[in-house]
């Protein structure tokens, strides 16, 4: 019979000080790879400069459409800035503290940010006659949270048959983007331990949450995705599934 792993993983979970020392309440103790920001950037790559210029939107209504929908679309594409308040409001950078400490959008355990964000544009907005600066090519992108940009991994198109070879759902290719999170682990269990997974869980579920309300307010259409080709996408991304690995995806459109 094949173990619960699940249960077993949440169960030797529970005890918060397996796998790392006790935390010291005064952060002054703290050692200097707990307090550290890092980012995931890709210097030698092109970059795409993203905007911020919100809509207004209510809050409250926000919350009270938001809905998953898979009636995308197909043809529609989502424009830069769209994709740029998507990213931003779910999981960018909304407010300086100091010269050192930035506030995200999204709530994370100590601070670690351990997801990293990958946009696929499956189809290119270049011929939808919108204003100059808006068009952007299908591709795989990076978002570079730092600079508030995107990092360009990969300029292509997406088949049905390559976007199918990535997610389970047929109603995916009728999408604009995929939206794809990773977790580089090492951030949350260097100070957590085994319990830092949980957190790591936690956190995608906030950013996706978020990637909800933004669409709403933006209009438009999103739903969250069970259904990854985990190695096919690791393998689409570059990353060795271990220390870093997919957590949680989205569909965008319209």
């Amino acid at each position: 019979m094949t173990p619960d792993f699940s249960e077993l993983f949440h169960q030797s979970s529970k005890d918060h000080s397996k796998g790392h020392p006790p935390i010291s309440p005064n952060p002054a103790e703290w050692p200097e790879e707990w307090k550290t920001t890092y980012y995931k950037t890709y210097t030698r790559l092109p970059k795409i400069a993203l905007s911020d210029h919100p809509p207004k939107a209510d809050f409250f209504d926000v919350v009270r459409i938001r809905e998953s929908r898979r009636d995308f679309t197909r043809g529609a594409i989502i424009k830069t800035q769209e994709l740029s308040l998507l990213l931003k409001y779910s999981c960018g950078i909304t407010n300086k503290l100091d010269e050192q400490r930035f506030r995200r959008a999204q709530a994370s355990g100590g601070a670690r940010f351990p997801i990293e964000v990958y946009p696929i544009v499956f189809r290119p907005s270049t011929n939808s006659g919108q204003a100059p600066g808006d068009d952007l090519k299908a591709g795989l992108y990076h978002y570079n949270v730092k600079d508030h940009a995107l990092d360009v991994l990969w300029e292509r198109e997406f088949s049905d048959k390559d976007i199918g070879e990535i997610f389970t759902y047929p109603w995916v290719k009728d999408a604009a983007v995929g939206i794809v999170m990773t977790a580089i682990f090492w951030k949350n269990r260097n100070k957590y331990g085994e319990r830092g997974y949980r957190y790591i869980l936690m956190e995608a579920g906030h950013i996706g949450q978020n990637m909800y309300l933004v669409s709403s307010a933006l209009n438009l259409k999103c739903c969250a995705l069970g259904g990854t080709r985990d190695e096919n996408v690791e393998k689409l991304l570059d990353i060795d599934g271990v220390t870093e690995s997919v957590v949680y995806a989205l569909a965008i459109g319209k």
